[in-house]
């Protein structure tokens, strides 16, 4: 690295990148990782970046991959809007401490419901994390939507793009990263959501053998790969909101209104719209993903960490008048849909975990226990049964935002300590500084720690234990720090 006042420039095997440096860590934003094969042709599969001539700035926010307005804006805010959009946004930022050497990579992977987000985004600003940790932290763009899982054939070929994307970024950790003072062969990769999912995927899929060693599910969504022949179906759907027979044909901006008008199509009272994500493909996608035993035994990470926060669906829901004013026969409905005859069985055991329930906490302990909480509890018994260590956690730090309490999202703000970056979002506004401070202390220690050593790490008098099948645990994240407790068997609680 040759060092200049408050820039730096690093030579990799394309060509030279020049970063910033600031209080003792290197940054570089916007890095590319790959690019579309063929150039004319947004369907391509990704390939190793062309090499450049001069010195490349990796100063500025990088693009990222085209999207409409997260759903969960009135959560997080609107930061995303600084970067510009491009279809060939294959990019990555990279923050390592000035005198790395040979130090533990944390590859963090961002959600979205696979529709939206950005590794480049300035939410996941990695220098606190990389300063306090000392880990080299790389944070990383994939294809959304339609543009990442779009098929135009009954069979799973060309709907996986968005994971060959990040098989692609791991492959360029793995030539790049001791040059920024990284360890190739101690590689965790971490996500939150639709990240989480990848996350999960990548740690199971024989196609990712070797390039992850750990790996770290914030918010882990329990939803199967599609089947070929349903993401070839909602490929066609696609084409018939667009009014087209060809995607290739579609302007980004007609893509991106035909995929807003196939999510609102499949709406649900209650439920998480999700539309396009992987499809199940040999060698690639196993389709045994959420058949957890199967999961588990196939895995080839040495540790996993996953949680979830405490009332994960106040994002999604306490923003949807229909679901915040919803009576007690709507809830019980959508129980006995959901439940069929355990209905009241869930339904007066998510009342007695919350003694001030209403009909609209039942039905967000309920859909966030389904979604979030039951898959984290079945992983944990699953991977402890092949001896394999598995860390959980649950977030209930409080928004302290009316019926929004503690939501899809808020440990990122705490996990990367950036509260500047985080202006505009109404889910940590009203956190003490002090809560928000000590809070994200205690949690950046636990998992830099797990990246580092392959355990959580804790402040003095707390504790954070392997999951034992015989004494169900979790690490509940408090206001007042990390706190070992019982894990209830039915309830995300």
């Amino acid at each position: 690295m040759d060092v200049k006042e408050e820039s730096v420039v690093v030579s990799l095997p394309t060509g030279a990148i020049r970063g910033k440096a600031s209080r003792g860590v290197f940054a570089f934003r916007g890095v590319p990782y790959g690019e579309r094969a063929r150039p004319g042709d947004r369907l391509s599969e990704v390939v190793p970046p062309a090499a450049w001539a001069g010195e490349r700035d990796a100063t500025a926010l990088g693009a990222v991959f085209p999207q409409t307005p997260s759903r969960l804006a009135s959560v997080m805010g609107n930061g995303i809007d600084r970067n510009p959009q491009s279809e060939d946004a294959f990019l990555l930022n990279v923050w390592a401490p000035q005198d790395a050497a040979r130090r533990p990579v944390f590859m963090f992977l961002h959600g979205g419901g696979f529709l939206s987000g950005g590794g480049t985004a300035a939410w996941y600003d990695g220098e606190r994390l990389a300063r306090e940790s000392g880990m080299v932290v790389v944070t990383v763009n994939y294809r959304l939507g339609a543009l990442g899982h779009f098929t135009d054939a009954s069979d799973a070929r060309g709907a996986n793009r968005a994971v060959l994307d990040l098989i692609r970024a791991l492959e360029w950790v793995q030539e790049n990263i001791s040059v920024f003072g990284g360890d190739p062969a101690n590689v965790t990769v971490g996500g939150q959501s639709a990240g989480a999912y990848y996350a999960w995927l990548l740690g199971v899929s024989p196609a990712s053998r070797g390039l992850l060693h750990r790996n770290a599910m914030f918010s882990l969504p329990a939803l199967p790969p599609l089947s070929p022949e349903d993401g070839y179906r909602t490929s066609l759907a696609l084409l018939e909101a667009a009014g087209a027979q060809d995607i290739g044909a579609l302007s980004v901006k007609e893509i991106l209104a035909a995929q807003s008008q196939l999510m609102r199509s499949r709406a649900r009272f209650g439920e998480v719209s999700v539309g396009f994500r992987p499809v199940a493909e040999d060698g690639l996608v196993p389709d045994c993903l959420f058949d957890l035993p199967r999961a588990a035994r196939q895995a080839h990470v040495s540790a996993s960490l996953l949680g979830f926060t405490a009332d994960e669906s106040t994002a999604f829901m306490a923003a949807a008048p229909d679901v915040l004013e919803a009576s007690a026969p709507q809830v019980m409905a959508w129980f006995e849909a959901r439940f069929g005859a355990n209905a009241m069985q869930h339904y007066a055991a998510f009342a007695a975990a919350r003694p001030a329930h209403t009909p609209y906490t039942q039905l967000v302990d309920a859909s966030g226990y389904g979604l979030f909480g039951a898959a984290a509890r079945e992983i944990a018994c699953a991977f402890a049964s092949t001896a394999k260590p598995v860390y959980p956690y649950r977030f209930s730090v409080q928004s302290r935002v009316p019926n929004l309490m503690s939501p899809h999202c808020l440990e990122l703000p705490f996990l990367f300590g950036n509260r500047g970056d985080w202006l505009d979002a109404p889910m940590i506004a009203s956190i003490p500084d002090e809560t928000f401070e000590n809070v994200g202390a205690a949690f950046r220690l636990a998992i830099s720690s797990f990246v580092t050593k392959g355990k959580p790490a804790t402040l003095p008098g707390a504790a954070w234990q392997p999951f034992d099948v015989a004494e169900p645990g979790i690490a509940n994240v408090e206001d007042a720090g990390i706190f070992w407790k019982p894990w209830h068997p039915l309830l995300a609680t």
